[in-house]
């Protein structure tokens, strides 16, 4: 017990755990606003999809719809590369195009 008492006192009076309990507290404050800035510089689309113009619809689908064009043999064709099946290739090649409609930006900003 004076062991813990002891442990306890030299916590409380230690100048490194003070300053990490007031950081601490510091950035808990903070942390509301500083997660939705880290969203929205993260995935832009938070910050533009409410303004999006729907005039902007079809060149968007036609960009789409022409990197999926591209997509497909090009994922086939890095996967015979790779020397895996090429139903892998395809099960991949969404991803990186997912990925950037998500943390890409448009004409919005």
């Amino acid at each position: 017990m004076k062991l813990w008492e002891t442990v306890r006192n030299d916590v409380r009076n230690d100048v490194n755990w003070n300053r990490a309990g007031h950081l601490g507290l510091k950035g808990l404050r903070a942390f509301p606003s500083a997660a939705a800035q880290y969203l929205l510089e993260k995935f832009p689309i938070i910050g533009w999809l409410p303004r999006y113009n729907y005039r902007w619809l079809v060149n968007d689908v036609i960009a789409g719809l022409t990197l999926g064009l591209m997509l497909i043999p090009q994922s086939l064709s890095y996967a015979k590369i790779a020397t895996i099946s090429v139903q892998y290739g395809l099960m991949s090649s969404w991803l990186p195009a997912a990925l950037y409609a998500f943390m890409g930006t448009t004409k919005g900003k």
